[in-house]
């Protein structure tokens, strides 16, 4: 534990962490499933000739640059509240796994630039479903160490024989059988995310009557089909859950229930994805409004369970997170409240700005 007293109480902190890490998991869905489909669409375009393929991958390709800003600068707060929380088992992890761990700043960057080159290419009508690629494979990669480290820190039985063996931080750890199903579910996630994102975007006016119809029929499809595989990507993260961190979950009054309700948000999702068929025009604003806070709501629930079996991990490990010395320093939380509310409103109006924008194209005619 550290001797350093906490600056708040746990339950704020703890708070402010799910809070914000709920908002980075939408944005990181929204990367990871805007280019997998953006990269398929793209394809399917040039391979086929289908300019109403190419025109909708293009229309993908202009929002990822700035979805990526929401990734970082959502991510960074979250990160720091982990460190704030949980610091002896994630600095260790962090340090033992440390030369790809500092990799991602960098594989960060790469994506970053190539989301740009993309974007350039897609302004200028050319192909760059390969560039696509490119950046989703590094955002995979970046997410299997995110995996790796979020896992690692929750295995202290591990850290002294994997210092002892690599102490520059150049291996990763010995197999967890929890590792690749977070993984699973966390792509899973992204596209189920991205569907119901394309049928909300389907209601924008700038669009012509086809191009809303595609976007809804499209999204809608990505729901129905990924949102039953991520359901049961969320099933196989549990079962490998060692069995008392499940038999203490279980026993719990909240994290089980959280569970279910997980599971039939994404269930709820799915059946919207099917309503989206064979509709002729967008969704009504009711209808479209439910499916977005339904995404929204679909990642908050699994941060919050994620949130518990990392919690009883721990707990079972001798790590009390609630057992943490605390001395309020007030001057500071108001301060750090002001901010946080002052960054939170720009952000959603940036995010307005955005959803109010026309295409250059329109502007220059």
């Amino acid at each position: 534990m550290d001797p350093i007293p906490l600056p708040a109480p746990v339950w704020l902190f703890k708070a402010l962490h799910l809070l914000l890490l709920s908002l980075h998991f939408v944005a990181v869905h929204l990367l990871i499933g805007g280019l997998a489909v953006a990269f398929v669409w793209n394809l399917v375009g040039f391979l086929k000739r289908d300019a109403v393929y190419r025109a909708a991958s293009n229309e993908i390709a202009g929002y990822l640059p700035v979805v990526v800003t929401y990734v970082i600068n959502l991510g960074v707060p979250p990160l720091l509240f982990t460190q704030v929380l949980y610091g002896p088992a994630l600095y260790t992890s962090s340090i033992l796994i440390g030369a790809y761990w500092i990799s991602v700043i960098f594989l960060v960057i790469a994506m970053y630039a190539v989301l740009y080159v993309m974007a350039q290419r897609a302004a200028g009508g050319r192909a760059w479903w390969g560039w696509a690629l490119l950046s989703l494979l590094i955002a995979l990669s970046v997410a299997k160490i995110y995996v790796t480290n979020m896992t690692l820190m929750i295995r202290p039985e591990v850290w002294l024989e994997l210092y002892r063996a690599h102490p520059g931080g150049t291996a990763l750890p010995p197999h967890d059988p929890t590792a690749l199903p977070r993984w699973v579910f966390m792509m899973l996630g992204g596209l189920t995310i991205t569907g119901a994102a394309l049928m909300v975007v389907g209601r924008r006016r700038i669009f012509s009557a086809e191009r809303q119809r595609f976007f809804v029929t499209h999204g809608g499809r990505l729901t129905l089909l990924f949102a039953p595989l991520w359901g049961g990507a969320g099933w196989w993260v549990w079962q490998n859950q060692p069995g008392a961190v499940a038999q203490r979950i279980l026993a719990g009054a909240i994290f089980s229930k959280v569970g279910l309700a997980w599971l039939a948000v994404a269930a709820l999702l799915a059946l919207l994805g099917l309503l989206a068929q064979g509709r002729k025009g967008p969704l009504p604003v009711a209808l479209t409004v439910v499916v977005g806070l339904l995404a929204i709501v679909a990642d908050a629930l699994a941060v919050i369970f994620r949130d518990g079996l990392r919690d009883t991990t721990l707990a079972l490990k001798g790590f009390n997170l609630w057992n943490q010395p605390v001395e309020v320093n007030l001057q500071v939380l108001l301060i750090f409240g002001a901010l946080l509310v002052v960054g939170l409103a720009l952000t959603v109006w940036l995010i307005a700005v955005m959803a109010r924008a026309k295409p250059v194209t329109e502007i220059t005619k």
